[in-house]
């Protein structure tokens, strides 16, 4: 290759690698800069750590079953994560929760589904726990209130028990 040819792909190289270089570098957080989870003026939206309070109750009667205490984390993307324990029941008698959710039309309606594996007192696996959930986040965005529907599973995928739920939380704000 003669000079000309040598110092026109090297050039070629080089914008390349810069382009490459920069887009990388734009296309992640840059240390330093305030993270809106820390910010006084988050988005109006679920992403977040919840303090979260369930109360599940017979779908055809109302009658309060029982109240379930718990965290729920919504992750960028439409992911989730979720822990409850009831009162008197021991945590090693379920997993913890995992699920998607997504935003509905109109800027505070979410719909989120979630699973937890359930096991018996030795261990061993009995089924499973499913919530669908139509949740509507509080004007402050802030707080939310919902509306579940629950379905108790074998360890062979069959529906046992459906219960309604009425989740309400609270934006955990690291107090």
């Amino acid at each position: 290759m003669n000079f000309k040819k040598q110092t026109l792909v090297l050039a070629l190289a080089v914008i390349t690698a810069l382009s490459i270089t920069v887009s990388i570098v734009s296309s992640h957080n840059i240390p330093g800069k305030e993270s809106p989870a820390l910010s006084d003026e988050h988005e109006k939206t679920i992403i977040g750590v919840w303090r979260m309070a369930l109360t599940t109750v017979n779908c055809q009667t109302g009658d309060v079953i029982r109240t379930v205490r718990g965290l729920w984390t919504f992750h960028e993307g439409g992911t989730m994560s979720e822990y409850a324990s009831a009162p008197g029941v021991s945590p090693s008698l379920r997993g913890s929760g995992h699920g998607v959710w997504q935003r509905e039309p109109g800027w505070q309606h979410y719909s989120l589904t979630f699973i937890f594996y359930r096991y018996d007192a030795s261990g061993v696996f009995t089924g499973s726990q499913r919530a669908r959930i139509a949740l509507t986040l509080g004007a402050s965005g802030d707080e939310f209130t919902a509306h579940s529907a629950i379905e108790i599973r074998d360890a062979n995928d069959n529906v046992t028990l459906t219960s309604c739920g009425t989740p309400a939380g609270t934006r955990f704000g690291g107090e």
